[in-house]
């Protein structure tokens, strides 16, 4: 029993012992110190760091453009009819001028003989008119008139016979009459054969000669326009290209109006870039005229386009300008439609800070970028301005003497780091 009772004395001394020390502040401050020191040494970030940086803009803007070919020409008739004669396919090249198809140009060729034949016919008339009465016809009036003059002259002779035999009662009332009448008629003979005579002279009239004229210029006009309507019959390549399509067979019937489109011929030799642009970089083509581009369709390889049109009506709807480039040697696997992106570059006399977008970070809802101070990292917010080249214009937020922590990944405001 006494030994219990020792055992127990030992075991509350040894608590109070220990009770003691933990109370004491020296024995606790030291291990914690210890603790606090190496979990303290645990925390410390190590990143990579770089100073903040005041330059001007460098890089490019992508622009995405349409490849278009600059001449796409749609063919069809103006005239209409039949269709005798197809000389192309699709998929065909052909060159300027070259024939595609007649359509009812054998009625075409006959309304031009036609009209050759009412020209002739109009053009000898004018001449007929034009040159008067033949000499023929001028002694016929000539031997008219002396006829009539001799008439005339026995006539009054026999007129003046009986106006004696009158005065003497040796006449009759009747005869005198008579002889008076016949006076009269060869008198009015005469006068129209003189007149006869002098429009033989003279010729036609000016109203003959005018109605004979518009005659024949409207002969000439309805041959000119009997060689259009065969001109037109007869559809010619106006350009070098490739046939897009053909959508009318020989002997098919078309009626104009509407008008059928037979094919189409697209130009790939001669290539533009269709881009909209945007109002803030408009003024990027004031010191740049020529431009790299890249096709979706073999992204590896680039080109180069210059500036032909700059619209000066920016789109209603879109608000941007309608540009066109022209493409400088195209590829021959360049086709209509493909998707161009056209790099522009950056123009701007004005010196900014710009750093990668992937430096920065989000605290708080809040975008901005950490910095080192005091061998801490701290959060700074920034205000951003445009993006371009995956990098980032910093408008206001950053001054040069900081420095911007790179790998801002797991960090936030008050870790410790090193760099």
């Amino acid at each position: 029993m006494e030994m219990m009772r020792h055992q127990f004395r030992n075991i509350v001394i040894a608590l109070g012992v220990s009770l003691y020390c933990l109370a004491l502040p020296g024995c606790g401050e030291r291990a914690e110190t210890s603790v606090e020191r190496e979990i303290k040494a645990t925390k410390v970030k190590f990143v990579k760091v770089s100073p903040v940086k005041v330059s001007s803009p460098e890089g490019t803007i992508e622009y995405v453009g349409v490849l278009t070919a600059q001449r796409k020409v749609m063919i069809a008739s103006e005239t209409g009819g039949t269709i005798e004669k197809l000389y192309f396919e699709k998929g065909d090249r052909v060159k300027k001028g070259q024939l595609l198809a007649k359509i009812s140009t054998t009625s075409m060729r006959l309304q031009v003989r036609q009209a050759e034949a009412a020209l002739s016919a109009a053009r000898s008339n004018l001449a007929k008119i034009e040159k008067g009465s033949r000499p023929e016809e001028i002694l016929i009036a000539e031997a008219v008139l002396k006829e009539a003059e001799a008439a005339l002259f026995e006539a009054e002779k026999n007129f003046d016979r009986m106006e004696d035999l009158k005065e003497f009662k040796a006449a009759s009332n009747s005869e005198y009459d008579s002889a008076r009448r016949t006076l009269e008629m060869a008198q009015a003979k005469v006068e129209s054969a003189r007149q006869q005579l002098s429009l033989a002279r003279q010729g036609p009239r000016a109203e003959d000669r005018e109605s004979a004229r518009a005659n024949m210029e409207q002969a000439q006009a309805a041959l000119a326009l009997a060689k259009d309507w065969l001109r037109k019959s007869r559809l010619l390549a106006p350009c070098d290209g490739i046939i897009a399509f053909r959508d009318v067979e020989e002997g098919e019937v078309i009626v104009v109006p509407p008008i059928t489109v037979i094919t189409q011929i697209i130009d790939l030799d001669h290539l533009k870039i269709k881009v909209s642009l945007g109002e803030k970089d408009i003024h990027i083509l004031e010191k740049h005229k020529r431009f790299k581009f890249t096709i979706d369709a073999f992204p590896d390889k680039e080109f180069y386009c210059r500036l032909s049109f700059l619209s000066p009506v920016a789109d209603p709807a879109t608000r941007s300008f309608p540009v066109e480039l022209i493409v400088e040697k195209p590829d021959k696997r360049m086709a209509d439609g493909m998707t161009a992106r056209v790099k522009f570059p950056v123009v701007d006399e004005k010196r900014s800070i710009k750093l990668p977008s992937a430096w920065l970070s989000e605290e708080n809802g809040k975008i901005g970028l950490y910095i080192v101070r005091d061998g801490k990292a701290v959060f700074k917010q920034v205000t951003l301005g445009s993006y371009y080249d995956q990098r980032v214009e910093i408008l206001s937020g950053l001054s040069e003497k900081d420095v911007i922590i790179t790998t801002p990944s797991g960090l936030k405001s008050g870790d410790a780091v090193k760099y």
